[in-house]
């Protein structure tokens, strides 16, 4: 299977790039159904709060083999510089990505794409008139669409055919000198864990709860965080790191 064959578009307006973002849903959709695979798919749903919008990219989407199940495969590949797997915590971040976008897909499948909160959200006008190069393109892709709200609407129809993702997760490991397979790590989605780490990293987002220190043995991420020298758990003098966390789903440094 081929992934869709990219089309440069100019756009000028918000609407017209959200626009854009819609249509490459509506034909990564079309290839899934038709082909069993697409790639570099877009989401994009209110999350965990009314109030706020989360928005992705599924890294790959299959249709399962076996004819009698039609739930998409969610999968998502990541590429090493070392020929090595990851350590667990950076595993789990893996994990928890692939949860939050399977949490997107099934809530666009549910219910109906809540067009006019995200209209006003976002500031845009949904009888936008659509720049050419969309018009083109939309019409290429078999529908006819001049504004947002058209586009919209296809999107929400293209929801309304697919089922929930799959409960079964693949997250892969590839080595990025030669592309070969480092291993793969197969679960299954786990809503309680997910809701409670978004949950907390919101509480944190929305200033609602204080930055905690990184346990013991993922102190190693205060090398790549920018707030380093100026934490009270590290000391520049020695290169050590203070107290422990007593929050092992905090995992910023």
């Amino acid at each position: 299977v081929q992934v869709l064959k990219r089309v440069e578009v100019k756009v000028k307006y918000q609407e017209d790039l959200w626009a854009l973002k819609f249509l490459n849903f509506i034909n990564g959709v079309n290839q899934l159904l038709f082909e069993g695979m697409t790639r570099e798919l877009p989401v994009i749903r209110i999350g965990f709060a009314e109030d706020i919008w989360m928005v992705g990219v599924i890294d790959e989407i299959r249709m399962p083999l076996n004819e009698n199940d039609h739930n998409p495969i969610l999968i998502d590949t990541k590429t090493r510089t070392r020929d090595t797997l990851p350590a667990e915590p950076q595993r789990r971040n893996g994990r928890l990505q692939l949860m939050c976008y399977k949490y997107l897909w099934d809530n666009l499948v549910a219910d109906n794409f809540p067009s006019n909160i995200f209209f006003t959200y976002f500031g845009l006008n949904p009888q936008h008139n659509l720049c050419e190069d969309l018009k083109v393109t939309n019409a290429d892709s078999g529908f006819s669409a001049s504004t947002l709200d058209d586009v919209v609407r296809y999107y929400r129809n293209t929801c309304r055919m697919l089922a929930p993702a799959h409960d079964q997760l693949l997250l892969r490991y590839e080595y990025q000198k030669d592309h070969s397979l480092l291993g793969e790590d197969k679960f299954t989605y786990d809503h309680d864990w997910l809701t409670n780490q978004i949950r907390s990293c919101l509480e944190f987002w929305l200033g609602e709860q204080e930055a905690t220190y990184p346990p013991e043995d993922e102190r190693w991420k205060c090398g790549y965080c920018q707030f380093a020298p100026v934490c009270p758990a590290y000391n520049d003098s020695k290169g050590t790191m203070g107290p422990k966390s007593n929050d092992l789903n905090i995992k910023e440094g």
